[in-house]
C-alpha cells in the first residue's frame, strides 16, 4: 500500500481482483497527481480491464488543477470500469462533473459497497 502525505491511498485488492482508492481530505493537484501515478502503476502491475472501488466518503473538497488531473486518471485506458462510493451531494455532483469532463461512460457513483461491488462484477 502506497500513501501520500494527505492520507489518500489506492492499492491492489488481491481478494476482490479490484483496485480500491480511499480518498481522504482534499482532491488538490498533489493528490490527484498521486492518484494518475498509481493507476499507471496499476496498469503496469495488473495490466488492462482493471475494475476500481473509490471510496469517497473521505474528501473533503476538490481544487480546479485537481478536477483537471482527475479527469485524465479517469479515462486511463486500462480502466474498464470504476465505481464511487459515498460523499456528500455537493462531491457527488463534482465526481460527476469529472465524468462528464473526461468523457468517461463506465462510472457509476452508489449508495454501498455492496452496490457497487455487483456493479463491478456484472461482466468482468
Amino acid at each position: 500500500m502506497v500513501e501520500n502525505e494527505i492520507k489518500h491511498r489506492v492499492y491492489w485488492d488481491e481478494a476482490l481482483q479490484i483496485v480500491r482508492a480511499i480518498g481522504d481530505g482534499v482532491a488538490d493537484e498533489p493528490a490527484a497527481q498521486f492518484l494518475l501515478a498509481r493507476t499507471e502503476q496499476m496498469a503496469k502491475e495488473h495490466g488492462n480491464g482493471l475494475n476500481w472501488l473509490l471510496d469517497l466518503n473521505g474528501i473533503t473538497k476538490t481544487t480546479s488543477a485537481g478536477r483537471k488531473i482527475l479527469a485524465k486518471a479517469s479515462g486511463h485506458p486500462s480502466i474498464h470500469k470504476y465505481a464511487m462510493v459515498g460523499a456528500s451531494t455537493v462531491m457527488r455532483t463534482v465526481a460527476n462533473f469529472i465524468n462528464a469532463t473526461g468523457g468517461q461512460s463506465n462510472a457509476r457513483h452508489f449508495s454501498t459497497e455492496e452496490e457497487a461491488l455487483r456493479w463491478l462484477k456484472e461482466d468482468k
